[in-house]
């Protein structure tokens, strides 16, 4: 059933299918589930993660182990994650501010 199910069965991507299992199975601490080699595979699950997080539907995280679900006693990992992205939000911020201020500066201003 498997193998029929990966020959196209399946509504979306190969890739995308395999990702929604792989997010199925995300558990606890204590079992995390490592990003796929697959890099197709890998960006899809990413995103698919992002979009529960983003929406309030889930606290997916990986600290470096592999992706769990955050549960009452991980405040520590949480917070540390959340840390994380926080520094990650400002460096973005940062780069593109300077990207366009040097835009700016090589050719004038924003008409």
């Amino acid at each position: 059933m498997l193998q029929k199910q990966l020959n196209g069965n399946t509504p979306g991507s190969k890739n995308q299918w395999l990702a929604e299992i792989l997010l199925d199975h995300i558990g606890g601490r204590e079992r995390p589930i490592k990003r796929p080699k697959n890099p197709s595979v890998d960006r899809e699950l990413r995103g698919l993660i992002s979009e529960r997080n983003a929406a309030g539907e889930d606290v997916i995280i990986n600290l470096g182990g592999g992706y769990f679900r955050a549960g009452p006693d991980d405040r520590p990992a949480v917070l540390e994650y959340w840390m994380k992205e926080k520094h990650r939000a400002k460096e973005i911020a940062k780069k593109a501010d300077t990207m366009m201020n040097t835009y700016v500066e090589m050719y004038g201003g924003y008409e």
